[in-house]
């Protein structure tokens, strides 16, 4: 083949290199504005990710809800988790106790004292549903309870009391074999704890074990004390109707012999004290939480990023006067 001229070759690669550059630098711009839009994507997403898990509700960030709820969560399956694995365990004869030795065994106070739980739980989700700041008080009241609830998974996986009724040996299931334990059905135990909340049918046999720190106890006291805490003034005398009905309760524990007279009293101090520590460091200036002796506790150190975002001090919480429902109440009360 001949040989294009040496004026016509040069003429055509000064016309083709400019064109395969241009073509090379359109391609490394395509890649580029690919890659930025890659980054732009990644970087959007991250965004709205944030955007949600940080969107504030009430007072409260979704994510802390989130957090506290799921720690309650667990803390509840922890202690079913725990009754599941001890009762096989549990001996079947009951120990002496200050209050049986005086009173008879009353089981028909049994059904008091859950009614009694119903009423002052019911009183705690009515202040729920009627304030205008519940989103905050669920996320305080969970996490107290969810420590709560981990203290007593605690305390049952350590000492194990024998449950306190005559006839134990008929009340309590059955165990089973401590060598050949079957784990589905410590699995379905857990599971009909879970259907039912925790509460077990006096009328059917029961998991035994479930004592040192009474759970009725715990769910009274914590709902007297929020309603005491977060009633608005208006409506102080009301105060008094759910703490005077867990006190009652608290005694149909001990006499239907549904747990010792330690496992109420243990259950009541520390459910006193974790709620007032709690809102004892709420009302602390956000400037000097951290120098207070309760931020030494590290517990307390998520308490503080829990509030961070919340004002401190109880009238805050209750500010501007009831809410609306109060003062639908309060209107009626006037006029007549």
């Amino acid at each position: 083949m001949a040989k294009l001229p040496v004026y016509l070759r040069y003429s055509m690669s000064s016309i083709i290199a400019p064109l395969i550059k241009e073509e090379r630098k359109s391609n490394v711009i395509c890649e580029e504005k690919k890659e930025e839009g890659k980054d732009e994507n990644r970087e959007s997403g991250k965004f709205v990710r944030h955007l949600i898990m940080n969107v504030t509700v009430g007072g409260v960030e979704l994510r802390k809800l989130l957090f506290v709820l799921t720690f309650l969560v667990l803390a509840a399956f922890s202690n079913w988790i725990a009754l599941a694995y001890i009762h096989d365990f549990v001996g079947r004869e009951a120990l002496p106790d200050i209050v049986f030795s005086v009173v008879p065994e009353l089981l028909w106070t049994l059904k008091v004292g859950d009614a009694i739980v119903t009423l002052c739980s019911t009183s705690f989700f009515t202040l729920l549903f009627l304030h205008k700041n519940r989103l905050i008080i669920i996320q305080r009241i969970a996490f107290i309870v969810a420590c709560l609830y981990t203290m007593r998974t605690i305390s049952l996986l350590c000492t194990q009391l024998p449950p306190g009724y005559i006839d134990n040996n008929k009340r309590c299931r059955s165990q089973s074999n401590h060598t050949g334990r079957d784990w589905h059905i410590i699995a379905w135990r857990v599971l009909s704890q879970a259907g039912k909340l925790g509460f077990q049918d006096m009328d059917d046999e029961m998991l035994c074990g479930d004592l040192l720190f009474s759970g009725h106890t715990l769910a009274m006291v914590v709902s007297s004390l929020t309603v005491a805490y977060y009633l608005p003034d208006s409506f102080r005398p009301l105060r008094y109707i759910p703490c005077m009905l867990s006190w009652v309760g608290m005694i149909c524990m001990v006499i239907s012999r549904t747990h010792y007279t330690i496992d109420v009293l243990f259950a009541y101090w520390l459910s006193t004290a974790v709620f007032s520590i709690y809102h004892a460091f709420c009302e602390i200036d956000l400037t000097s939480r951290k120098l207070s002796v309760l931020y030494r506790l590290w517990v307390m150190q998520i308490v503080g990023w829990l509030e961070i975002d919340i004002t401190p001090g109880r009238e805050n919480v209750n500010n501007k006067g009831p809410p609306r429902p109060f003062s639908f109440a309060l209107r009626i009360i006037n006029d007549n």
